[in-house]
């Protein structure tokens, strides 16, 4: 990434000869989390990374007109599964509107976020800063994880042609964490760092007949009647994740590691960096940056403002 300056690398002065409408401030963010045995604790950052580059590279062929400045990579997220480093989702909420407000005082108004992390109250920590950073400031987070990982988990049709996969394959509740799609991820970005166990782990699954699953399921049933939908879907997604993780020793994976491949790492880290272009152009063209990510109907779990 030789062609994108660096934030750290600027002086103040420097900084400020940027010119502010076609400057895009560009951060990672994800957190330190187990990825099985076979990947490590980095995984969700470095594939992000690898997803910011590719993004990049396309959105300049687009773009030529705009200038990319690289923000550190931040090791940050919530809701991450046990044995983790788990930060509280109201940090990474301060930490973008802290960065987002920092821009802003200096006349920038747009950061890309490329994050790899599907943590619920993560999620909602991260579009609650988009939304008010945009209310109060006019400011553009663009962060189409948000958008992205919808996409996987309700298994959109266009998505899974583009992937050629299907549920449990594509990143979805049953392939959610170092499974099949984040093990093809890294054996394509990172070949070197997945450890050879990886193609003796067989399928892991969500049990959905434990009790968070039962019970907010039918929850999430029962609201459906009423029409809300969307309430509904979220009650039952979020069941099904609680289902895994109150396990008393719960799977460090979920999916199927042994049928990963690089030409399915490929696919997905193609289809991704073409969401975050997309969702990019249209803060360029001054479309609002919202993105509902899953959850979002339950946000009061989520303590940020």
């Amino acid at each position: 990434m030789d062609d994108w300056q660096e934030l750290t690398d600027l002086t103040g002065p420097e900084l400020d000869s940027l010119d502010r409408q076609r400057t895009v401030m560009v951060m990672v963010l994800s957190p330190l989390e187990v990825h099985g045995p076979h990947l490590p604790l980095g995984t969700d950052v470095w594939v992000a990374e690898e997803v910011r580059n590719r993004a990049l590279v396309k959105a300049r062929e687009l773009r030529p007109e705009i200038d990319f400045v690289l923000l550190p990579s931040f090791y940050l997220g919530s809701d991450t599964i046990p044995g983790s480093a788990d930060i509280d989702s109201r940090a990474v909420n301060l930490l973008l509107r802290g960065l987002a407000a920092f821009l802003s005082d200096r006349g920038f108004r747009y950061l890309l976020v490329v994050d790899n992390h599907g943590g619920p109250r993560h999620q909602i920590a991260t579009a609650k800063a988009v939304r008010r950073m945009y209310r109060e400031r006019g400011f553009y987070i663009v962060a189409p994880f948000l958008s992205f990982y919808r996409r996987m988990v309700e298994l959109d049709p266009e998505l899974l042609s583009r992937l050629g996969a299907g549920p449990g394959s594509c990143g979805d509740a049953q392939d959610c964490h170092a499974g099949l799609n984040e093990t093809s991820l890294m054996l394509r970005a990172h070949p070197e760092k997945v450890r050879p166990i990886w193609k003796d782990l067989g399928r892991v699954s969500i049990n959905p007949r434990r009790w968070p699953s039962l019970l907010l399921g039918a929850a999430g049933r029962l609201v459906k009647l009423f029409g809300w939908k969307e309430l509904g879907d979220d009650l039952s997604y979020v069941g099904l994740m609680l289902s895994w993780v109150t396990e008393r020793n719960p799977s460090n994976y979920i999916g199927e590691p042994c049928s990963a491949s690089p030409e399915a790492g490929e696919r997905m880290l193609d289809a991704f960096a073409d969401e975050v272009v997309e969702r990019l152009q249209a803060a360029l063209r001054g479309e609002p940056p919202y993105h509902e990510p899953l959850g979002w109907s339950l946000r009061i779990i989520e303590p940020s403002r």
